[in-house]
């Protein structure tokens, strides 16, 4: 889920239909954005400098998430460990994957979650009823709700959005893929992004993103095609329809330690993407991320990095529109 719109509406303890509306603007705003060619003009201010501070700032809060996650599981995992062990065998889980992912021994990887599972369907024995169809319905919230959705979740979700879950996925496409990435671009994933959260939020979806993380696991751990989105999405969709009411049970048998290992791991390497930059732009990204990650929203790391980014330019143009003038007014 987008993860500024997320925090706050926990924090103000907003309605669903709040949520649901700001799901319908952040896609018309995407497209919108994609559409009128401003995410490809704006993707220009977005250098990679800024991107690598949005990146490192939320590989830093995964790792926190990670933590947190394992030392304070929700109920519905079962079975979890003391907080010493759980933390022991999370650190452990990232060893394991670490090593998976740099021999390519990506099996291991499944191996582990599989065996997780396993010893705990053996401990719990938990029951569970058959499949139902469960299809969602379409639901428009009440309008009296869009300008509060407007205002409290759309316009401090955007910028990370924008930054991390359009420019950034386009950015890292091209960098992991080279010329196979050719069809993405700033406005395509916009555009899929914001077809994405109008046909979502149309069924009570929560709003989403591509999320550059996302890929950068995924990449990580061995998906080189569409093929995994086509594996992933289809496991969630039959979930969804044939199994709501017991999906958070069945996700509840996932090992939280093995769940925390992986997104440790997945925020690891997601933070070290700036190791590409230059000595002084990796301080800065990691000084522009650490206000972010200081205050839980990284909008704030996006305007300090934009800022910095575009002062030299923005200095230059003033010291050539002042020449300029001296020299008009010499002759």
């Amino acid at each position: 889920p987008l993860k500024a719109l997320t925090a706050l509406a926990v924090a103000q303890h907003l309605a669903p239909d709040v949520i649901h509306a700001a799901g319908l603007e952040i896609g018309v705003v995407l497209l919108v954005m994609s559409l009128t060619g401003l995410a490809t003009w704006l993707s220009k201010l977005f250098t990679k400098p800024v991107i690598r501070a949005l990146q490192f700032g939320v590989g830093w809060l995964l790792v926190v998430t990670a933590v947190k996650l394992v030392l304070k599981p929700p109920a519905d995992f079962v079975h979890s460990p003391s907080s010493r062990t759980g933390l022991l065998l999370a650190a452990l889980t990232v060893g394991v994957v670490m090593i998976a992912a740099w021999r390519r021994w990506y099996v291991l990887s499944i191996v582990l979650v599989v065996v997780g599972v396993i010893v705990t369907l053996l401990v719990e024995q938990p029951s569970f009823g058959g499949p139902s169809i469960d299809l969602p319905t379409f639901s428009i919230p009440p309008w009296s709700v869009f300008g509060t959705a407007f205002v409290l979740l759309v316009i401090p979700q955007i910028p990370l959005t924008y930054g991390n879950a359009v420019v950034g996925v386009s950015d890292l496409a091209h960098q992991q893929f080279g010329e196979r990435a050719d069809r993405v671009s700033p406005s395509r994933v916009a555009l899929v992004c914001g077809l994405g959260n109008v046909v979502s939020a149309t069924f009570g979806g929560m709003p989403m993103c591509h999320g550059s993380s996302g890929l950068s696991a995924h990449v990580r751990m061995g998906a080189q095609t569409w093929k995994m989105n086509a594996m992933l999405g289809g496991v969630l969709v039959t979930l969804g329809i044939f199994f709501s009411d017991q999906v958070l049970e069945m996700f509840g048998l996932l090992p939280v330690w093995i769940l925390g290992g992986f997104l440790a791991y997945a925020g690891i390497r997601h933070a070290l993407l700036v190791l590409d930059l230059a000595p002084l732009q990796i301080a800065i990204a990691i000084a522009a991320a650490a206000v972010g990650i200081w205050t839980s929203n990284l909008a704030y790391t996006t305007a300090i990095a934009l800022v910095v980014a575009q002062a030299p330019v923005v200095l230059s143009r003033i010291r050539t529109a002042r020449s300029n003038k001296r020299t008009t007014s010499e002759k």
